[in-house]
C-alpha cells in the first residue's frame, strides 16, 4: 500500500466534507463542542454591549477633582407656562449627569402633586410622571430642592422655585421679609406661607401654601401670589441641616401677625423678624385678672413639664422663682423654660413671698370638711390659697400672653413640721453640760491608759 501524500490527504478532507453535506451528517464530538464555546461567546458578547449601551458612561480615574457644582439649565414646560393643557409629565435638564435617583426626594410642588415614576435619559435629563395630570386653572410652583447632587457626589447649595399655569396668567402678588438671629442675617432660613386655620386645626395640619428661603442677606420673597389674597400664617425656621423642615433644634417661630394682599396693593412688606435658639427662654405675660378674697398679694412661679412629668403635687415650697402679679395691669414672668409649662399662682396671705403653710386664722372661714382629717384628728394649718393653669406654650425669646381662668382657689390641709429642739439659753446649765462632757472624755481616756499598761 502506497503512502498518501500532503495533497490526497487534503483531497481525503474536503471529499468527507461534501460528503457530510450530501448525506445531512451532523458534526460530532470536536465540531460540535466548538460550535457550543462560539454560541456561549456571542451570548456573553452580547451581554456586555447591552451593559454597556446603558451605563453611564464616565471620565478614566486619575484627572482633577470635580468642584463644579450641577444646576438646572431647562424644564419642560418652561418657567411662566400659561394656558398648559394636561400636565402629567416635568422634564428637568441639569448642566452634567446626576445621582440617578427618583425626584420623589428633591422634587415638590405647589400645591402638592403625587410623583409616580421617575425616568433618567442619560442622567442628564429627569423625565418626571405625574400619578394624575396637574389640576385646571391652577397656579403651580414647581420647587427643585438644593442638595441634589451630580454623578461625583458634588451637591448643588441652592434650591429653585418657577411657576407654572394651567390658568390664563401667572399672579404678581408678594410678601417680602429678613430673617436675623443674633443680630446676624439667617441666610439657611425657610419661610413657609399656611392659610389661617379653623379653630378646630393647628396651622401645621394644613397643606403649606407655598416655600421660600433666604438669601446671603437673610432676605426672602414670596412671589406669584394672588391678588386680593390672604389671610395668611407665615412661620419661620433656620434649616441648619437643608432638609426644608423645621427640626426639634433648630430655631423657628410664628411671626406675630398675619398677612394679606388687597386689591391694587401687590405686595405687603413682612419686615425684620428675629428668631431664636430653642435653648432661650421666653416670659409669661398675665392679663389683668379677678382678684381672690384673700388677704396679702398674688404671687406666682412657673414649672417646665417635660416627658416624665406626672403632675404638679402641692407642698409648701421657699425656693422658685417667685414673681408679683398685679390684678389691675399686665405682669410679667420672665424666665420661663421654652415648651409647656404649669403656672401656679397663690395668694402670699402671711406676706413671706413663699408658697408656705399658714394656721387658719389667717385664712378666714375654712370649710369644716377640710379640717377633719379623721375622728380625732383636726387640722389647724393651711397651704396658701393656690390656683393651677397647665399647658402652657413658651415660644423661644417670646412673650406669651396667658390669661387666668375664673376658677376658685384651692385650700389645701397642710401637716407643720416638727419643732426643732431647742437651744439652752442658761449659762450656768452650758456649762455645767460641757463640765459632765469633758469629765466623761477624760475618764474615758483614763480608762485606755490603764488598758495599755495592763497589757504591757
Amino acid at each position: 500500500m502506497r503512502p498518501v501524500n500532503q495533497e490526497d490527504s487534503i483531497r481525503t478532507r474536503d471529499d468527507m466534507r461534501i460528503d457530510a453535506r450530501n448525506n445531512d451528517t451532523k458534526p460530532t464530538g470536536g465540531a460540535r463542542i466548538s460550535f457550543r464555546v462560539a454560541a456561549g461567546l456571542a451570548l456573553v458578547g452580547l451581554f456586555w454591549l447591552m451593559v454597556a449601551a446603558c451605563a453611564v458612561v464616565e471620565p478614566p480615574p486619575g484627572g482633577p477633582v470635580d468642584s463644579i457644582r450641577p444646576h438646572m439649565v431647562s424644564m419642560v414646560p418652561d418657567s411662566a407656562s400659561v394656558d398648559l393643557n394636561v400636565v402629567e409629565v416635568v422634564e428637568l435638564t441639569f448642566s452634567e449627569k446626576m445621582d440617578r435617583v427618583s425626584a420623589a426626594g428633591w422634587l415638590h410642588f405647589f400645591p402638592e402633586q403625587t410623583i409616580r415614576q421617575t425616568k433618567w435619559h442619560s442622567a442628564t435629563r429627569a423625565e418626571i410622571v405625574l400619578e394624575v395630570p396637574m389640576p385646571r386653572d391652577t397656579v403651580i410652583v414647581v420647587e427643585v430642592a438644593g442638595g441634589m447632587r451630580d454623578a461625583h457626589k458634588v451637591a448643588n447649595r441652592h434650591s429653585r422655585r418657577y411657576p407654572i399655569s394651567t390658568g390664563g396668567i401667572i399672579p404678581t402678588g408678594r410678601i417680602s421679609g429678613v430673617l436675623v438671629m443674633a443680630d446676624s442675617a439667617v441666610t439657611t432660613g425657610v419661610v413657609e406661607l399656611y392659610n389661617v386655620p379653623p379653630d378646630t386645626l393647628e396651622f401645621f395640619e394644613q397643606d403649606i401654601l407655598r416655600r421660600t428661603v433666604t438669601d446671603k442677606t437673610g432676605a426672602y420673597t414670596f412671589d406669584w401670589l394672588p391678588v386680593p389674597g390672604g389671610p395668611w400664617l407665615l412661620r419661620a425656621f433656620a434649616d441648619a441641616n437643608g432638609d426644608l423642615r423645621p427640626g426639634d433644634n433648630e430655631a423657628q417661630r410664628l411671626l406675630p401677625d398675619t398677612l394679606s394682599l388687597a386689591i391694587h396693593v401687590e405686595e405687603t412688606v413682612a419686615g425684620v423678624t428675629t428668631l431664636y435658639p430653642r435653648s432661650t427662654p421666653g416670659r409669661m405675660l398675665i392679663a389683668p385678672f379677678t382678684r381672690p378674697g384673700f388677704a396679702g398679694p398674688v404671687m406666682a412661679w412657673t414649672m417646665s413639664i417635660t416627658e416624665d412629668d406626672t403632675g404638679w403635687v402641692p407642698v409648701s415650697l421657699d425656693r422658685a422663682n417667685f414673681g408679683a402679679l398685679d390684678d389691675t395691669l399686665e405682669s410679667p414672668l420672665g424666665e420661663v423654660a421654652a415648651g409647656n409649662n404649669r403656672l401656679v399662682v397663690f395668694m402670699d396671705v402671711d406676706g413671706d413671698s413663699l408658697f408656705s403653710g399658714v394656721p387658719d386664722s389667717l385664712l378666714g372661714t375654712v370649710p369644716d370638711s377640710l379640717r377633719y382629717v379623721g375622728e380625732d384628728s383636726v387640722t389647724t394649718h393651711f397651704l396658701e390659697p393656690w390656683l393651677l393653669v397647665e399647658d402652657i406654650l413658651v415660644e423661644p425669646g417670646l412673650d406669651t400672653p396667658v390669661t387666668l381662668p375664673l376658677a376658685a382657689y384651692t385650700i389645701t390641709p397642710w401637716m407643720a413640721p416638727p419643732p426643732e429642739p431647742e437651744v439652752l439659753d442658761n449659762p450656768a446649765l452650758s456649762d455645767s453640760l460641757s463640765a459632765v462632757i469633758a469629765d466623761s472624755l477624760d475618764s474615758s481616756g483614763s480608762e485606755s491608759a490603764d488598758n495599755e499598761q495592763d497589757q504591757e
